[in-house]
């Protein structure tokens, strides 16, 4: 496990890039992140989160902007309005998948979860690693760790871990169901809708 500061964005990027498992902070709890087009980053997330494909939970996609979320997802007029609304921010919004959009991992599933933080270190990498993979960082059941130290105590296989705090009090993303007529919330985390 290698350590480094918040700061060093071009070792995060570096990390990222290179199909390395990124523990890191966000506006919420700490995530894990991983490089959407790492085959073997992909593997040892599932592995850290004892994530099984059949459970029906889906890795959250961070797109690289705004104008990249059609890629991914069918944008329906309530998507608009909620992306409108809370986009960046504590939200994941799940989606039916763009079907134009091919991925080893995403083809099993026929929505998607797509989260753009609203967080100056996510709004610095993202850039320059293209779409990231992104989860709590916990394993199955576990509460999300909020510091880098019980991300060492809890996930001690993680490749990269993000030295610091997510903010004080905070509840991992709310999460949003728009495949329906009506929004669902799925997750109520610090966001209230």
């Amino acid at each position: 496990m290698i350590q480094i500061e918040k700061d060093s964005v071009s070792q995060i990027i570096k990390s990222l890039n290179s199909g390395l498992v990124v523990a890191l902070p966000t506006e919420t709890v700490y995530g894990l992140a991983i490089s959407l087009n790492s085959s073997t980053a992909l593997e040892k997330l599932i592995y850290l989160k004892r994530r099984d494909l059949k459970s029906g939970k889906v890795f959250t996609l961070v797109p690289d902007g705004l104008r990249n979320f059609p890629t991914y997802a069918v944008i329906t007029k309530l998507a608009r309005e909620f992306i409108g609304k809370y986009v960046p921010g504590e939200i994941t919004l799940i989606l039916h998948k763009n079907p134009e959009f091919s991925h080893p991992y995403f083809d099993h599933f026929s929505t998607i979860g797509l989260r753009l933080p609203r967080s100056s270190l996510f709004s610095r990498i993202l850039p320059e690693t293209g779409p990231l993979l992104l989860t709590s960082a916990n394993p199955r059941g576990d509460t999300p760790a909020t510091t880098s130290a019980e991300v060492i105590e809890t996930m001690p296989k993680v490749d990269v871990v993000v030295s610091g705090a997510s903010p004080a009090g905070k509840l991992p993303s709310t999460v949003v169901d728009l495949t329906g007529k009506k929004p669902v919330v799925v997750r109520q985390g610090g966001l209230k809708i």
